[in-house]
């Protein structure tokens, strides 16, 4: 039986660098393009094994990651959206929590991250 791809939730408060985050892995540009600069849907992206070894060479030097890949789920942080965040958090086997280096936890961080313990993630 093959290993299916790990799920990983991006979570966190609104503008704080999600959708940013997921176009540098993704080599893309869809934060510019959502309406309002703000996220208003839950988004998956499938990150192959191949594109993974590439993002990582630079760290792992000779060594190879031995993995599927990774389904990103890219949640929005915008307030009107918890249901979306508590679906995106309750699908992840891993969870990263985009916390603003300026701004600290906010609502929307705080309600992220009690998501992520109830799930376990």
């Amino acid at each position: 039986m093959a290993t299916r791809q790990p799920i990983v939730s991006v979570l966190g408060h609104v503008d704080h660098g999600k959708t940013s985050l997921l176009d540098r892995v993704r080599q893309t540009d869809l934060a510019v393009r959502e309406p309002g600069l703000i996220t208003q849907h839950i988004g998956a992206t499938e990150v192959p094994d191949e594109v993974l070894q590439e993002l990582c060479a630079p760290l792992l030097g000779e060594k190879r990651l031995d993995s599927p890949g990774l389904l990103f789920i890219d949640t929005p942080g915008h307030q009107a959206f918890t249901t979306l965040r508590a679906r995106g958090g309750a699908l992840a086997d891993i969870a990263v929590l985009i916390v603003d280096v300026n701004e600290g936890f906010k609502p929307q961080t705080i309600e992220s991250l009690r998501i992520l313990q109830r799930n376990k993630t």
